[in-house]
């Protein structure tokens, strides 16, 4: 997919959207675009869109999925059995699911999976909410990688919503950034949550006048599935170093600025010692994101259906204020999603469970 200035879009989508290299709002501005009145443009290739009736229009290799019909307001899903926010049905997710926080890391990631010359091929899917799917295979078993976003609303959309539209157990490692709440963490390193986790939140009701009540609440702790996390940490030792791949604990708060000691000028956030009552509280936690805490906590009320873990690249070093080179993400990105979805393949959901189930993808 090309937008109009020739620059590819993999995912054709016009954010950012420019015009002979200039935004197009500028271009319209300034009346350049009576100058290209009569120019051809490529065109763009169709998104392909999943019609009410199941039938499939356009060419995009992601499947687009647009507004349908639901039925049930305290489960939302469509006469095909696709769900409210991801979009998927039975059979187009796997067992096993690797969550990401943005579409172009499951985009960069899914060149990972067997390559099509293998006679794999991958399916992808996005929502009308912007949620992306993308379900394969990784040296044979299949996998799903999922585009998370940011926040535990969001993961909550994630869990929930996978483990509705498929059969048997759910294997699920999260691949995030983090900041590094203090040493021995350092910038680029990979910190698997296999300590456990813990949440910390905002309370609303601390900053009604007058109240005496504590700026922010500390959850108890939850530890993740302990071989999947112990696979885990044992292939992101070997993909970066063991000195660099740490055992962790994990604090995931609740918002990305109050509730991880970002001061601002703005608002009365209370949060001067927030990092350090943490440090205090937790003399194990290194890192602090916001995912973590709500996967460990739903697999934990999941009935054993799902088996969770964690890793975190660091990005930033709270104690220091550094934040890491930009050329170097991508790079750890692929490091960590290759030692995840080896975790994945290695995985036995469980004697006696169903391994996989039949995907229609």
């Amino acid at each position: 997919m090309r937008t109009l200035s020739g620059h590819t879009n993999p995912r054709g989508c016009c954010h950012g959207f420019r015009m002979g290299g200039r935004p197009l709002y500028a271009y319209l501005h300034t009346g350049m675009h009576k100058q290209h009145r009569k120019t051809r443009w490529p065109r763009r290739p169709q998104q392909a869109m999943l019609a009410q009736d199941g039938t499939l229009q356009g060419q995009d290799p992601i499947l687009h999925i647009g507004k349908t019909q639901f039925q049930n307001a305290d489960f939302p899903m469509d006469e095909q059995g696709r769900t409210y926010h991801l979009g998927t049905k039975r059979g187009e997710v796997a067992n096993k699911v690797l969550s990401v926080g943005s579409t172009k890391r499951a985009m960069l990631l899914s060149q990972l999976l067997d390559h099509s010359d293998k006679g794999a091929h991958l399916f992808e899917i996005e929502s009308d909410r912007g949620f992306l799917t993308i379900t394969g295979r990784f040296k044979g078993s299949p996998v799903s990688i999922v585009s998370t976003m940011m926040g535990m609303a969001n993961m909550d959309f994630v869990i929930r919503e996978c483990l509705a539209v498929v059969e048997g157990p759910l294997a699920m490692v999260r691949l995030g950034t983090c900041g590094a709440i203090q040493p021995p963490a350092h910038l680029g390193n990979f910190l698997v949550a296999s300590q456990g986790s813990v949440c910390v939140r905002r309370d609303p009701d601390a900053f009604v006048p007058g109240s005496t009540l504590k700026p922010y609440l500390f959850s108890q702790a939850i530890l993740p599935d302990a071989e999947l996390s112990s696979l885990l940490q044992q292939h992101c030792a070997a993909a970066l170093g063991e000195d660099k791949a740490l055992h962790a604990f994990n604090v995931t708060a609740d918002s990305f600025y109050s509730s991880q000691g970002r001061p601002s000028t703005h608002f009365d956030d209370r949060n001067d010692d927030l990092l350090a009552s943490l440090a205090r509280t937790y003399p194990h936690a290194l890192s602090l994101e916001m995912e973590t805490f709500h996967l460990f906590d739903l697999a934990r009320c999941s009935g054993g259906r799902i088996r969770a873990t964690a890793v975190a690249i660091v990005l930033a070093e709270r104690y220091t204020n550094d934040f890491i080179a930009a050329s170097e993400i991508e790079k750890l990105e692929k490091l960590a999603g290759l030692a995840a979805l080896t975790t994945l393949h290695q995985y036995e959901l469980g004697v006696g469970i169903q391994n996989e189930q039949t995907l229609t993808v």
